[in-house]
Parts: C-alpha cells; structure tokens; sequence
C-alpha cells in the first residue's frame, strides 16, 4: 500500500523538508500504480539536483519515461518528450538550422528552452527518449559543452549561449523572437536510453557529465491498492527545490563532505588507474555535490547508499570491455568495497564474490 509513503500531516503554513517533499512525491507516484525500487526516487531528485542532466536507462518497458512524466506531474513542472531519431547527425536537429532561402527553422527544442529562460521560477523538463539511438555526442555535443560553462552571477546560474544571435544569419524576425538562448537554471534534462542491439554505447564524454542510473526491476504481481479518496496532491514546486546549489568544489561548505568523499574516490581511483580509467575532477566534483545534497536533505539516504549509488552512477558505467586489467580492476574494486574476501569457499572468482555478498554486510 502506499500509506508507508504518506508524510505525517503538516500543520498549514508550516514548510515542508526536503525530506518530506520527496516523500510525498513517493507518494503521489505510488497512488498513479507505479512501484519503484528501493531509493530509486530519491537517487532521482538528489541526481537531478546535483547536476541538471541525468540519464535513466534499462530495458523497454520498464517505467523509465514514465518516471519522468510522474515525478514532473508531482512538484507541477513543465515536461516535453522528444523522441529522439535515428537520422540526428548534429546540433541543428535540436536547435535549429537556416535553410536555403535563408529562414530559421527551430529545432524540437528551441520553443521549450525559451518557454523556460522566460518562466525561469518553475521546473521544466526536457525527457529525450531513447536517447541512444543516434550518437549522442553528435547532436549533443554543443549542450555537453556548453553545461560546463554554468557559472553563479548574482545568484543565477548561467551559461554561455547555447544559440547565439549569429545562429539565425539574416533571419531578424527569428533573432527576435528566440534571441540569445542559454541554459537556463530551470532546465532538467533526462535521456532515456534502451541498451540494446539497436543503440549506441555512450562515450566516456557523456558519461562524466551525467548521473546514469540503471534500472530493471519489474514486478509484475505488484497490484498498487489505492483509497481513491485519499489521494495525494500533487506539490506545487518552485524551481529552488530542484537548482543546483553546486558549481565548483569550493561552494561546497563542509568540509567534513568533502574530504571524506575525495579520500574514498582517491582509493578506488588508484585501482582504475591500472587500467587506465581513472577518474578526472568533475566526477570527483559533482559525486560532493550528490553527498553534499543528501546530507542537506537530513540525510534523504543513507550515506553508505548515497555513496554506493555514485560509485554505480558516475564511475562502474566507464568500466568497458573485457580484458584481463578489467578483470584485476573489478576484482580489487570489489575487494575494496565488500572488504577483505578471502577464505570463502567457490571454485572461481564470481563464486566467492556471490558467497561474500550473501554471507556479509557489503
């Protein structure tokens, strides 16, 4: 049922915590028929906070477009679903292109970025669906870039132009109409990706700039019994309950975050550098930004949870291949999370991982 999820009642005109805004979102979701796993909704909004570009991928079907179209209903944003196509070759199919008569013709998300560089206190999120199905670094290499250039003026996030007025050539009435668009502190971006024989792997260059979370769990036999009369609300959210309070390391004000999380990725960076995986300083920067949230929140996870989703988000998705340094990588990455694992009975490798994991607390 979903009762578990309800908040306790919040006296009017008392603020909710973060803690319970999140929980009555569970809440709201729970009521529409959708179960998800575990702290899956909390690894959502805490990824989302952390940095506005957040992957969701697993098998079809699995509810991963549906999140967003849920979670966007319950705090009252703005969404617009792209599907993305197979023919993208590059950044124009997304922004827009003078054809050769002269006149801009937008692209499919030219109209819903500056919907949102004009409303800029609500949320909008922008979900491209199967975003994999052309190369992503292809038609998204501008937006990858430019994410990067976010900086904090007057207490505004902003970036460098993402469509210049230069973009639309000798078109005035366009160069009005849509003007310099940047990216704006409001947009959530959330790619939805199917790995299948039909797609293309990510590069390491999107990988380090999202948080990848992968689900596929599916319970057929879960019927959500739901008291129609009781139905959650759906929250009515500012855009402050989703914008990144992090841009660089420094904003990040405790320090006690900080050095914990670098001393932890600092170690299992010694072990992917034996085979040449390694870890650069905006993962370092943004698995802060993702502990550093959570604490905020009172702890929304655990810490534990929180660092083991980053470490399955931001640093496991980069592990490729099959070569025996891939191997040694894993295995020694295992031995530092699970602690020491000899003396378990299993003739291979994968055994005694499998005896570990069940016999102890990882």
């Amino acid at each position: 049922g979903i009762e578990k999820y309800l908040p306790q009642e919040v006296e009017e005109g008392e603020k909710m915590t973060t803690k319970e805004k999140v929980f009555a979102i569970k809440s709201y979701i729970a009521s529409k028929g959708f179960n998800y796993e575990g702290n899956l909704i909390e690894n959502f909004y805490l990824s989302l906070k952390s940095k506005p570009f957040v992957i969701l991928a697993g098998t079809s079907g699995t509810g991963k477009t549906r999140l967003v179209k849920l979670f966007a209903e319950a705090i009252d944003a703005k969404m617009l679903l792209v599907p993305v196509r197979p023919d993208w070759s590059d950044s124009s199919d997304l922004f827009g292109h003078v054809d050769l008569s002269g006149k801009f013709n937008p692209g499919a998300i030219l109209e819903f970025i500056k919907k949102a560089q004009d409303n800029i206190d609500k949320p909008y999120f922008l979900c491209l669906d199967e975003m994999n199905l052309a190369r992503v670094e292809y038609y998204f290499s501008d937006f990858l870039s430019i994410i990067e250039t976010r900086e904090n003026v007057d207490g505004k996030i902003v970036s460098d132009p993402l469509v210049d007025e230069k973009y639309y050539k000798k078109d005035t009435a366009a160069a009005e109409k849509y003007g310099k668009i940047i990216i704006p502190e409001n947009l959530y971006i959330i790619g939805t990706v199917n790995m299948d024989e039909t797609t293309f792997p990510f590069s390491k260059k999107v990988l380090d700039r999202a948080n990848t979370i992968e689900f596929s769990f599916v319970d057929l036999m879960a019927k959500p019994s739901v008291n129609s009369e009781a139905l959650p609300k759906a929250l009515n959210e500012e855009n402050s309950f989703l914008k990144t309070e992090y841009l660089y390391l420094n904003d990040v004000t405790d320090d006690n975050t900080v050095t914990t999380t670098c001393f932890e990725l600092e170690q299992l960076n010694q072990i992917l550098l034996k085979a040449n995986l390694h870890v650069g300083y905006r993962v370092r920067d943004e698995i802060t930004f993702y502990m550093s949230n959570n604490k905020n929140a009172d702890n929304l996870i655990s810490e534990t949870a929180a660092f083991d989703n980053q470490i399955m988000q931001k640093i496991l998705p980069r592990i490729q291949g099959s070569s025996s340094a891939i191997k040694e990588v894993l295995i020694e990455m295992f031995q530092k999370c699970a602690g020491d694992y000899s003396g378990l009975t299993g003739s291979n490798t994968y055994e005694q991982m499998i005896n570990c994991i069940e016999t102890k607390e990882c």
